[in-house]
């Protein structure tokens, strides 16, 4: 994850400049990125030959064995022996690690090995040299990042066992019996909820952190909880957002740090209180937290830094500077998020966007790779397609996540939906099918025109928790186009209206509409 400064930079025009590179080019050996941050224990309370894989004691060309240190989302660090650190990949380390967690065959696929950083976050492939990509780490940083030479000289990573991002959320939630898979997956979303990752309302944030209270604290007691019994600790609770002054949430918009935190404390006790009349076990207020989680549009994403342009509100001699931005990608859609107030700004299915990633035109190294999504909005009775550009060092990640989602969900349609008589390839069938994806940054997969209707039958035969009923979030999807620097095209392709400073002469034929 790129740091949180805004950036300015050139826009390239005319769009003709920018060269279109296909994804079997690319010769990153990254396959995904993540962005939450990762709970650990302090090195320092392990034994002190034990070291992270990115530490300056292993970075000598003579080390090859080795004692690793593996990072759980629960807090707690697993060692490691690699008899020859710049051999062994992250399939065998993963198996080390599965069998010292005694995971069962029927969960083997749904964690992987991560190397994350305040900075960066990346999913291992099996084949990936945990090693060697910590070696690595500093060119990386700058190629995927924009952070300063002093945040990337303080930046290590560490080997994270976390969720797998392209784990089926029904197949989790299957799993949710399983007590050590159920407390790794819940401190996962815990730490995506407070650390704002996950953009809920208000409403949501309170009702998991009643949960929180309860699973902290217990039962709900007036006389042994007063008032001013969380105020000291909300942060355990909701995230840091929820307390600050000019907060985005109605009832707390005006108000001081400290009237805020007084009402949050308020919202979460009667939350608290409430919780405390289903739940009997630690496993079943877990279950509650994640099964909620669970339904939130961008559960399980991968998360990307990027910018967009700002809405110009008026007459300025000087380049406003740009948006800073989450870019959030799951199984189902992708998300865009306001880094700054941790607000859900668009959020958008698969089947309803076109998009193209593009590099920088030649000559020009100010400028930043760029993704480009179209989709459609109607405004009246008539609809328009909507035009958005996200720039950022990420973006052929961006890409590349989004052509592995979209390939495997084609793959889950082939195998559910007998083939036409006819067998009509359609365009990503066309353009995969003829590249060479071995050394692509993500494995191939496909998509179908159909396919939202089967991701919400998905959704909504998952189990359900027996006896506790599951509340619907309020957070749903969104299309904040007031918010949103977009360009606007009519049908035909001819633009209307433009908020961008880039003008693109085109709209991309949608792959989804045949």
């Amino acid at each position: 994850m790129a740091s949180g400064q805004v950036l300015t930079h050139p826009k390239y025009s005319p769009i003709e400049e920018v060269p279109l590179r296909h994804l079997a080019e690319l010769k990153s050996p990254l396959s995904s990125i993540n962005f939450p941050s990762c709970h650990s224990t302090p090195l320092s309370m392990t034994r002190p030959e034990i070291q992270r894989l990115g530490s300056s004691t292993s970075s000598s060309k003579s080390v090859k064995s080795l004692e690793v240190c593996v990072f759980m989302k629960d807090g707690s660090v697993h060692e490691l022996f690699l008899e020859n650190v710049w051999t062994e990949n992250a399939g065998e380390l993963l198996l080390k690690v599965e069998d010292c967690l005694a995971i069962p065959p029927e969960a083997k696929d749904m964690f992987a090995l991560w190397i994350t950083s305040p900075l960066l976050q990346l999913q291992l492939k099996p084949h990936h040299i945990p090693f060697k990509l910590c070696r690595q780490w500093p060119d990386l940083l700058d190629k995927f990042t924009t952070a300063s030479d002093e945040q990337k000289a303080v930046d290590e990573p560490i080997v994270c066992f976390q969720r797998n991002a392209f784990l089926d959320t029904q197949k989790e939630m299957e799993m949710f019996s399983n007590t050590k898979i159920l407390v790794w997956l819940f401190s996962e979303a815990k730490s995506n909820i407070l650390t704002g990752n996950y953009p809920c309302e208000g409403e949501d944030y309170e009702y998991l952190g009643g949960i929180l209270a309860w699973l902290a604290h217990g039962k709900y007691d007036p006389e042994s909880h007063p008032s001013g019994y969380l105020k000291g600790k909300l942060h355990e609770y909701v995230p840091l957002s929820m307390c600050k002054e000019g907060n985005r949430w109605s009832w707390l918009k005006g108000k001081s740090a400290s009237a805020a935190a007084a009402i949050v404390e308020q919202r979460l006790f009667q939350q608290w209180d409430q919780v405390s009349e289903k739940v009997k076990t630690k496993a079943e207020a877990m279950q509650l937290y994640l099964k909620f989680c669970c339904k939130l549009p961008f559960y399980g994403s991968v998360f990307f830094s990027g910018q967009i342009e700002k809405v110009s509100s008026g007459i300025s001699l000087r380049d406003c500077p740009d948006r800073p931005v989450r870019v959030a990608l799951n199984r189902d859609g992708i998300f865009i998020m306001d880094s700054s107030k941790q607000e859900l700004l668009l959020g958008l299915m698969y089947d309803e966007i076109s998009w193209e990633y593009t590099e920088p035109a030649k000559g020009k190294p100010d400028c930043l790779p760029c993704l480009w999504l179209e989709f459609d909005v109607a405004e009246g009775p008539k609809k328009y397609s909507k035009l958005l550009q996200i720039f950022s060092k990420q973006a052929i990640m961006m890409n590349a996540m989004i052509e592995a989602c979209v390939e495997e969900l084609n793959k889950k349609d082939r195998i559910n939906t007998p083939p036409p008589v006819s067998e009509r390839k359609s365009v990503v069938d066309e353009l995969l099918s003829s590249s060479d994806t071995t050394n692509s940054i993500t494995d191939a997969f496909a998509i179908s025109p159909e396919l939202r209707e089967e991701r919400v039958a998905i959704k909504t035969s998952a189990p359900v928790l027996t006896g506790l009923p599951v509340k619907e979030p309020k957070t749903s999807l969104c299309t904040k186009t007031k918010r949103l620097c977009l360009s606007t095209y009519s049908d035909n392709g001819e633009l209307i209206e433009t908020k961008c400073k880039v003008k693109r002469p085109f709209t991309f034929p949608n792959i989804f509409k045949l």
